[in-house]
């Protein structure tokens, strides 16, 4: 994953609620699908990214409420995305990591079809707040603008 995604992710997280937490997890592990398949002759870098999109199935999982009738069957779901991540990683099976961004693709469209309805507030609290697209710099508009709150740490 480039830089310049990790700091979006870092960015969107630090502002995100529990719908749109779980939507940048499974975008994440698409895109370390993604980077697995664009770099299939580079040993090292496959197999680091298999296991950053095992990670990130691991927290999805991790966080399941079992108090509701969906979480039994993602588990299940995990599970076997899991079991077809270890085929690619040891078998080189690729049509699995195909078969796993199907499955993430499906699971994705649908928390975004709900999070309208998610109202929630950010998970992340005493973070800054970013304003996108309104700011202007010297010679340039810039993307972004981060809000500094004055302590963002422990208060003592």
């Amino acid at each position: 994953m480039k830089n310049e995604l990790k700091k979006e992710f870092a960015m969107r997280i630090s502002q995100a609620n529990n719908v749109q937490m779980i939507i940048i997890a499974y975008e994440m592990v698409q895109t370390y699908i993604q980077d697995a398949l664009d770099s299939k002759d580079n040993a090292t870098a496959y197999t680091g990214n298999i296991e950053l999109a095992s990670k990130c199935i691991d927290e999805l999982k991790a966080n399941l409420h079992y108090e509701y009738e969906p979480a039994k069957a993602l588990k299940e779901l995990y599970l076997y995305m899991k079991s077809r991540l270890r085929d690619a990683r040891y078998n080189k099976d690729y049509e699995a990591l195909t078969e796993i961004d199907g499955y993430v693709s499906k699971l994705k469209e649908s928390y975004e079809s709900i999070k309208d309805m998610d109202t929630s507030d950010p998970l992340m609290s005493n973070t800054q707040s970013v304003l996108t697209g309104i700011t202007y710099g010297r010679n340039q508009v810039l993307d972004e603008l981060s809000n500094d709150i004055g302590n963002r740490g422990y208060l003592v």
